[in-house]
């Protein structure tokens, strides 16, 4: 399977050559449809070196979400500007954590049940939403067991592929390997569920113009191998925790060590 940062660069490819012109709330994009993208999520980090991320507010999202939270005051001291998209300063409307953690428990039981049920998935949408600056992207997660691996199946109905994916990806994967741990619990170790493929479905991918031109740079990058997660990181729900709160807590130079940056 091509690598996440090859397909990530062909996304931004696709949408700069091919997407049409969409202004939502009068900001320019260039858009592409229902897209989809596949992962292999035992290497799910973006490692293009013209797209520079925080690889602490990786970790500190990932782990924000697989805990449940949804307050401002333990996910800002990560990302100073994500305090802007709650409506009272205090928590996120939109916030993922507690409808995954809410719904985690019956997606182990249809997976503990049935190993080849199409019946687990959770939803994140809130139906009807208010006016609020925090509208969820996405829609709804499906997890399946298919020749030993567990893939994860997202559904959003906008997707930033500069802004949003690199993290969206990694979160996802985490989440997957969340599953996997949460599963290996009760299974033997012959019979162990690793991470498989994401299939990420948006019904808008797109870039907003004031990330075209460093998009485009980005289109000449070398991209640097990918380091695969360790076992224990989906065979162990606690250590998994862990290492990403340990990221979350590390220098910023120390957070790029997991991934061999």
């Amino acid at each position: 399977m091509q690598d996440f940062s090859r397909t990530w660069l062909e996304a931004v490819n696709d949408i700069l050559t091919n997407g049409d012109p969409v202004a939502p709330r009068g900001k320019m994009t260039r858009e592409i449809p229902q897209r989809t993208i596949v992962v292999n999520m035992r290497k799910p980090v973006l490692r293009v070196p013209d797209r520079s991320l925080s690889y602490k507010f990786m970790a500190a999202e990932a782990f924000w979400i697989l805990t449940g939270d949804d307050r401002v005051e333990t996910i800002a001291p990560y990302n100073s500007r994500i305090k802007d998209f709650s409506d009272d300063g205090e928590r996120f409307f939109g916030a993922y954590g507690p409808k995954i953690v809410a719904q985690l428990p019956y997606i182990i039981e249809k997976l503990q049940t049935d190993e080849d049920s199409r019946q687990a998935g959770l939803t994140i949408w809130r139906e009807c939403p208010p006016q609020t600056k925090d509208v969820p992207c996405t829609v709804a997660i499906f997890f399946n067991i298919r020749g030993g691996k567990l893939n994860a199946h997202v559904f959003m109905r906008s997707s930033d592929v500069w802004l949003g994916i690199p993290y969206d990806v990694f979160n996802f994967s985490m989440l997957s390997h969340l599953v996997c741990g949460l599963l290996n619990e009760h299974r033997l170790t012959a019979n162990a569920v690793s991470p498989g493929k994401l299939f990420l479905t948006a019904a808008s991918s797109h870039l907003y113009e004031t990330n075209w031109e460093d998009a485009k740079l980005c289109l000449a990058s070398q991209v640097l191998d990918q380091v695969e997660t360790p076992k224990l990181l989906w065979n162990d729900p606690t250590y998994l925790m862990s290492e990403l709160k340990m990221i979350r807590d590390s220098r910023p130079g120390d957070a790029c060590r997991w991934w061999g940056l």
